[in-house]
């Protein structure tokens, strides 16, 4: 066979792969990208019966250039668990909640407009706590909060850091599944547990039990709060795509927006585990109420900082 004819019997498979080596070198997912070892191997074949036959050396090294940057592409390094864990949290994590501003503003105001105005309205009316809470209910946390924290025994803080774990996962991820019922769950949750957490602290910051509970819950606060409206961004953005999927259909549009949804879901899960390990080891503990309070303004800080500045001026993966 002639080169000519060699060369026209195999031009649209070799315009095939070098499309498939020019994507994947941009790391597009491609449903074809299975395809490409077959498709190196077929062009190893090629260059070793042009080699045999003695055909031209331009076609050879053309065929040898496109081997060399498809064995670099199948052959790469790839990141380990740990390059990917850093990449996450130093850069995608923060970069996606960055880019959910306007759902990050809806649920903060969800969760933390309902606790500011019982603030106000039991700080003015002491008894209008009774009409969120039961007569038990607020002795029980006024029980809780009578004493200063400290006391309990190693393996009990073991036992509440597994309690605090399951239960913090456990309404983030009602607050993540309510999305699928058109956003409403989510908002919902969020009011529900603005309204018990606003009630709660506001009438034990007026009827004296002020310090202990603000010692307790200032320090895990930081990582647990915003990990719950969080929570509520990616049920909201699930809940978007059902309401408005734009080209897509509904399921189309609800895959799409699963895929942000679940990532930031990874990381309010990492934010839940930090912080059922403060409230366990560090909130129950008898350290001074000035050191926690200290402590518990650097952690809020370090947060507000870490959402505001990780990963700016780089690329997030799961933009």
């Amino acid at each position: 066979m002639k080169q000519e004819q060699f060369v026209a019997s195999r031009k649209q498979r070799w315009e095939h792969y070098q499309a498939l080596l020019a994507k994947l070198t941009q790391r597009e997912k491609l449903p074809a990208a299975g395809e490409f070892p077959a498709q190196y191997r077929r062009l190893c074949n090629d260059l070793a019966v042009a080699s045999a036959r003695g055909y031209s050396l331009g076609l050879i090294r053309q065929l040898q250039s496109w081997i060399r940057d498809g064995h670099a592409l199948l052959y790469r390094s790839r990141p380990s668990l740990a390059q990917n864990f850093v990449a996450f949290f130093s850069r995608d994590f923060p970069s996606l909640v960055r880019a959910e501003w306007r759902l990050l503003a809806l649920c903060s105001l969800l969760l933390f407009g309902p606790m500011l105005w019982l603030f106000w309205q039991i700080g003015s009316t002491p008894e209008f706590v009774y009409r969120v809470l039961s007569p038990e209910a607020v002795e029980s946390y006024e029980r809780m909060y009578a004493r200063s924290a400290g006391g309990r025994g190693a393996d009990n803080d073991v036992m509440m850091f597994a309690f605090y774990i399951m239960n913090n996962i456990g309404v983030s991820l009602r607050t993540f599944a309510g999305g699928l019922l058109f956003g409403i769950g989510s908002a919902v949750i969020l009011l529900f547990n603005g309204v018990m957490i606003g009630a709660v602290a506001a009438h034990l910051s007026f009827e004296g039990y002020h310090q202990n509970f603000w010692t307790f819950v200032i320090g895990h606060g930081a990582f647990e709060l915003p990990a719950i409206v969080l929570a509520g961004v990616a049920g909201l953005r699930m809940g978007l795509s059902l309401l408005l999927p734009g080209p897509f259909s509904r399921l189309d549009a609800l895959r799409i927006s699963a895929r942000r949804a679940v990532t930031l879901l990874y990381g309010v899960i990492a934010m839940l585990v930090l912080a059922a390990g403060l409230e366990a080891f560090w909130s129950a503990s008898p350290a001074p109420a000035a050191i926690k309070y200290v402590v518990g303004g650097l952690l809020w800080l370090v947060v507000l900082a870490y959402f505001s500045l990780a990963g700016r001026g780089s690329t997030s993966r799961a933009n």
